[in-house]
């Protein structure tokens, strides 16, 4: 008897598990969790940035409330819950996509911790996957060769798809969804390892299932331009069906791979048997030790720590103090300045505010008409701005060997010039180096390539939002960049629109995405280091321009000092130790998976990522600064609280007429993307348009102290949106709100005399205005409405001064300067207030509108100019 026993003891041990069902929730839980990191990543096509967190908090919050998981730990799990869910909101709502991703992680590990044995092994690898995956999302963008392995890898599936659909197919890795196979791999990988044998079959039919699967998506792909084709869009926005396919695709096209790899990862969990924990272990396999659990989850979360570090932190200051800077003056461009008597968008010129505002940043700018060798000879930094005159004997030779003996070159090109053999003279320029600037347009989804950047990490771009084009770029060229070159700024929801020899329009394309042009992933900026210098080219020149230059120049400021100093940001010994990093991190995710390992490397790659990009983009902060003129030259136009302008230059409510306005008074406009001590103290300007969000404390006591050391502060605010200015408003003096008062009045549109001369007056508009009030017996009206009611009211504090001016819409283009130019009624009457008014802000000697500089009749005797 004991011998049967002893073997049937022995069966019981080393035969495999039974089947673990899969219970109710288990399957959502997982989809769900997979969904939201897809999401956030931007793996499934194009979305605004808050749109896209709204749908990852969604999926993650339906994979951590689903019934049917964390049965083991009930009570903790309804506890925990509201700590795991802020956790996962704040991740989500951090800039690094690979937080988002890594966020979905973090709930399914929570839930593995939670369930018991039957759902944990499943929920674990869950996490599992998504981390790796995770990694691979922030791999991508912080190490230039792994994002250019991915396209490699992208075009090359795409090459293969479009052959199996006899249709061109050319992608990046975007739209070739290598995203989705990433994740379903390892999935798949890991549930081989934790499913009951024979899994020979199991492994086949796995990988032939997620590549007939992925086909299929890059087949539907290919077939898009045919699809879009065969049904014209329609100017009748009723025609619904073909509005909205017009508007998805391709940019959301891989939706289509997300639902198929969701199919894929369900019928894993469904019908597939999954080996139960339970059971005693074999005598040969002992127990892992809890020693060997700490150890390897402190390794793992060190190393998810270091990776961010290791691979893309820059502490170094970014300063081009005493540096010198050579702009090439000949070029398709022009060295002009906004000027009073020209007025619209085209009056804005093209570079003349460049030397100016490199000349705010501490550096001395020469624009050197031939590149002699004087000019480069104690140079730091050269900027060729869209070349297009054969080179001259000599000046090739001399500026290779500038940036071969340390300089650095910046190369900005332009679309479809010279020819499709990519003969053009800034080419001619990048020959010592793998780049070079494509025939064609890369031509955005959305206009100004609005939330669809993808920024790789490196000293000039980290911490910059791309939600208002602040990188500057718009139809430009595409950069063809080959290892050794690394990309630096990409355009990811865009295309390549080849060029057209044949075209009136500049040689442009159709501006329709056409097969065999590239989809997504547009190299939009690339450098190499070149001997002992470095170049950096561009495809566009848009963001230096006067009028983008705005709202770009905390990049273009950052650009031009990381190239006057200092060392590669990415040299290749870092990105093969960030790789390294990440290989051993992958595989110690893996090796005895747990949820707290998980949990933990997930958590500590996003803090760490996040501490990273935070503390680079301190450093990185070349500041302007206005007190180099006599007076401060320096304006911003606060753009930090929500303020009531459109983000849109020209559009009505816009402020592009305000900018060149100030531009044309002779100071430096910029915009100004955070309210800060380090930026306003050195600007002489600041004019705040209604902002929706409140100031806080410290930002009132900024503003006051700006004001107080000498500085001028304009707010443009009607009654009816004053809320969130009244605390800012009541430390400056001015009393909106008195008690006893009668409740303010709208005033609407009129137009107000503020000038008087021999009987002759001129006149300020509002477009909807209301009264204002200050308690200083002293302030000084400088407009009023009917029965004498106050609009504008000018405040002297300390060596400052405030304004205050009743009308939301005072400074807009709708009623200061429309985009074509054209006058108001034939006038150009609030044009000549800001003319005058700002000389009287800068106690200038005062200008007077032509008006009321006219001369009295002969005998007549002379009047004063009275406001």
């Amino acid at each position: 008897m004991y011998p049967v026993e002893h073997e049937q003891d022995e069966r019981r041990v080393v035969d495999p598990p039974a089947n673990v069902p899969a219970t109710f929730g288990l399957l959502p839980a997982v989809l769900s969790a997979l969904a939201g990191a897809w999401i956030a990543a931007g793996s499934t096509g194009l979305l605004a940035h808050p749109l896209r967190r709204i749908l990852v908090l969604v999926a993650l919050g339906i994979a951590l409330l689903v019934p049917g998981v964390g049965t083991r730990r009930p009570k903790l799990r309804i506890l925990l819950t509201p700590f795991v869910a802020c956790v996962v909101i704040a991740m989500v709502a951090l800039t690094s996509p690979a937080a988002g991703v890594t966020a979905a992680a973090v709930v399914l590990a929570f839930l593995a911790w939670a369930s018991d044995e039957q759902c944990e092994n499943v929920l674990r690898t869950g996490a599992v996957a998504i981390a790796a995956y995770g990694l691979y999302v922030f791999a991508r963008t912080a190490i230039p060769s792994v994002w250019q392995l991915a396209d490699v890898v992208g075009r090359a599936v795409g090459s293969l798809a479009g052959a199996v659909a006899r249709r061109p197919l050319h992608v990046g890795a975007t739209f070739a969804g290598v995203d989705f196979p990433v994740v379903t791999s390892a999935f798949w990988a890991l549930y081989l390892v934790h499913t009951k044998p024979p899994r020979v079959a199991r492994a086949t039919y796995g990988f032939v299932a997620i590549v007939v699967g992925h086909v299929i998506h890059l087949v539907a792909l290919a077939y898009v331009p045919d699809v879009l084709a065969a049904i014209p869009q329609s100017a009748d926005q009723s025609v619904r069906l073909a509005t909205f396919l017009h508007k998805a695709l391709p940019w959301n096209a891989p939706l289509l791979a997300c639902a198929i790899h969701l199919l894929l990862v369900g019928t894993m969990l469904r019908w597939t048997a999954w080996a139960s924990p339970t059971g005693t272990p074999p005598a040969d396999r002992p127990a892992r030790s809890a020693w060997t659990q700490l150890a390897l989850a402190s390794a793992a979360s060190a190393l998810a720590i270091l990776l961010p570090i290791a691979t893309m932190l820059s502490t170094r200051p970014l300063s081009v103090e005493g540096k010198k800077i050579v702009f090439y003056e000949r070029g398709f461009l022009n060295w002009l300045k906004p000027t009073h008597g020209s007025y619209g968008r085209l009056s804005s010129g093209m570079y003349g505010m460049l030397p100016v505002f490199v000349e705010s940043l501490g550096a001395r700018s020469v624009v050197s008409p031939d590149l002699s060798e004087a000019d480069l000879a104690d140079a730091d930094v050269l900027v060729l701005i869209f070349p297009d005159e054969s080179w001259a004997d000599g000046q090739l030779h001399r500026i290779h060997d500038f940036v071969r003996c340390g300089g650095s070159l910046l190369v900005m090109g332009e679309h479809t010039t010279g020819g499709a053999d990519g003969d053009n003279r800034f080419n001619d320029v990048l020959a010592p180096a793998s780049m070079r600037v494509r025939f064609d347009s890369a031509t955005f989804a959305v206009g100004g390539w609005l939330h669809s950047y993808e920024t790789l990490a490196h000293p000039t771009t980290m911490g910059i939002a791309d939600d208002r084009n602040e990188f500057g770029v718009v139809i430009g060229a595409s950069i063809a960049a080959r290892w050794p070159a690394r990309p630096l700024l990409v355009g990811r929801w865009g295309f390549s629109d080849a060029g057209d020899e044949a075209s009136a329009q500049a040689m442009m394309g159709n501006s329709r995405y056409d097969p065999g042009e590239k989809l997504g992933d547009i190299v939009l900026a690339a450098e190499q280091s070149v001997g002992k210098g470095r170049v950096i080219a561009f495809g566009d020149t848009s963001g230096f321009s006067n009028a983008i230059n705005v709202s770009s120049h905390v990049f273009t400021s950052r650009l031009l000092a990381y190239l006057a100093g200092g060392p590669s940001a990415q040299p290749m010994w870092r990105q093969l130790a960030g790789m390294l990093i990440a290989l051993l991190l992958a595989v110690l995710l893996c090796l005895h998976s747990s949820a707290g390992k998980t949990a933990l490397v997930a958590l500590g790659l996003a803090a760490s990522a996040t501490i990273c990009i935070h503390a680079s983009a301190a450093a990185a902060k070349p500041l302007p600064d206005g007190r180099r003129t006599n007076p401060n030259n320096l304006a911003y136009i606060h753009a930090s609280h929500l303020e009531a302008f459109s983000g849109e230059s020209w559009r009505p409510d816009g402020v592009g007429g305000l900018a060149l306005t100030l531009m044309r008074s002779g100071y430096l406009t910029l915009s100004l993307p955070r309210l800060t001590p380090e930026r306003l103290e050195r600007a002489g300007l600041l004019i705040s348009i209604a902002p929706t969000c409140a100031f806080s404390r410290d930002e009132i006591q900024t503003i006051a102290d700006f004001v107080r050391n000498g500085g001028t502060f304009i707010m443009t605010v009607g009654r009816d949106r004053i809320g969130p200015s009244l605390p800012l408003l009541r430390e400056l003096g001015f009393e909106p709100e008195q008690a006893g008062s009668p409740e303010p009045m709208p005033l609407g549109h009129f137009k107000s005399p503020y000038l008087e001369s021999n009987g002759r007056r001129v006149y300020v508009r509002f477009h909807a205005a209301w009264s204002v009030r200050c308690a200083d017996p002293n302030a000084r009206v400088i407009a009023y409405g009917r029965d004498n009611q106050p609009v504008i009211i000018l405040r002297r504090i300390g060596a400052g001064k405030a304004v205050l001016v009743g009308d939301t819409c005072f400074a807009m283009n709708k009623n200061l300067e429309w985009e074509s130019g054209e006058p108001f009624e034939g006038l150009r009457e609030n044009a000549d207030f800001w003319r005058w008014f700002l000389t009287a802000l800068r106690d200038e000697p005062m200008w007077l509108p032509e008006a009321v500089r006219e001369q009295p009749a002969a005998g007549a005797p002379s009047e004063e100019v009275t406001p």
